[in-house]
């Protein structure tokens, strides 16, 4: 494993130091440490799923290295929104594949991890994989989810507006949330996220991948020890909508005790 993190270590160095400006500057090492919790979150769930070793590796490196495409992406776009530069994962996968980093792997292992990175950013994972692959990249989606929420509580609200602005995908600050989202959740509906309007609708949608797209038992676990839902629940004004929601999302978690 010390190999990959070197190499994680030194290709994420190279973007801080070529760097345009502060402002890239914050957003790749914003990934760097999203990366670092991924990773860390992975292998708290494949732990507590009790994987075998060798997918406990896998889960290791490609939680590791999943967004790996993230920095390239911003270095030259100054932005990680897939539609208006480059879908990420793939060319997260166009990286490894150039610099050989998995090569050492057996090949159905650097296959897997291909796998895994290639689909981290699916809508939904394709129904026709196997049901390890299914079980591997479900995780490291899991653990992407949490740590969008946990930054978003505790690392976004430290951040200066334009730098929040990025993480919110430039939403307005406005308390609104439409029916038309509240009927979705309620109904664990899938939400394109490229339909909201607002923080407070995309603060919402994330915490509704609680009840609609988290697939692993202990990543529940992560979410209450982090506080999350209550943190969020602070950190937006109060409005009906908002209330219904949360009263659905913890009736659901309690249904989980």
């Amino acid at each position: 494993m010390e190999e990959y993190i070197n190499f994680f270590n030194n290709y994420t160095k190279h973007y801080m130091q070529i760097a345009k400006n502060d402002f890239q500057k914050v957003h790749i090492n914003r990934k760097i440490e999203h990366s670092k919790r991924v990773n860390k979150f992975s292998i708290e769930i494949a732990k507590e799923l009790k994987l075998e070793e060798n997918e406990q590796y896998i889960i290791n490196i490609a939680s590791l290295l999943h967004d790996i495409g993230r920095f390239e992406q911003f270095y030259k776009y100054s932005t990680y929104v897939d539609k208006d530069s480059v879908n990420h994962a793939l060319l997260g996968c166009q990286i490894l594949e150039e610099k050989q980093i998995l090569n050492k792997l057996k090949e159905d292992e650097k296959n897997t991890i291909i796998e895994i990175i290639k689909m981290h950013n699916y809508k939904e994972l394709p129904k026709d994989i196997s049901q390890k692959l299914y079980l591997l990249a479900s995780i490291i989606r899991d653990a992407d989810k949490i740590d969008w929420l946990y930054a978003m509580v505790n690392i976004i609200p430290n951040l200066s507006q334009e730098n929040q602005a990025v993480f919110y995908s430039n939403k307005p600050e406005k308390n609104y949330i439409s029916k038309e989202l509240v009927n979705l959740i309620l109904n664990d509906q899938k939400i394109a996220r490229s339909n909201l309007t607002t923080r407070d609708e995309l603060r919402v949608s994330g915490i509704a991948w609680i009840t609609s797209d988290i697939n692993c038992k202990p990543s529940y676990n992560i979410i209450k020890k982090e506080d999350i839902i209550n943190k969020t629940y602070k950190l937006m004004k109060d409005s009906e909508e908002k209330k219904i929601i949360f009263d659905y999302i913890y009736s659901y978690m309690n249904k989980l005790n």
